[in-house]
């Protein structure tokens, strides 16, 4: 079987719930790392939602971490505006 490899990370809800997400894209913003994270189960949905989780680094750890309300929106809008440079 061949096909791209898939870069599969598991995150937690706030339910406690693991979420198994497709690692889509890596963006720089404000001297940080954000990850863009697709659902597993919304993939083949059209109107499938990414997940924006902030990336920390430790020496021989990564973690991603939720944002807060405000910093998300920045990301978010830095995104769609990255997108839409690209159409």
């Amino acid at each position: 079987m061949g096909g791209k490899e898939e870069n599969i990370i598991e995150i937690m809800d706030e339910n406690g719930k693991v979420i198994y997400c497709e690692l889509f894209n890596i963006v720089e913003f404000e001297g940080n790392e954000y990850a863009l994270l697709l659902p597993q189960e919304e993939k083949d949905h059209e109107d499938a939602e990414f997940v924006v989780m902030k990336i920390l680094e430790d020496k021989d750890d990564i973690a991603f971490v939720n944002l807060e309300d405000d910093e998300f929106a920045r990301v978010s809008e830095y995104i769609e505006n990255m997108q839409d440079d690209e159409e």
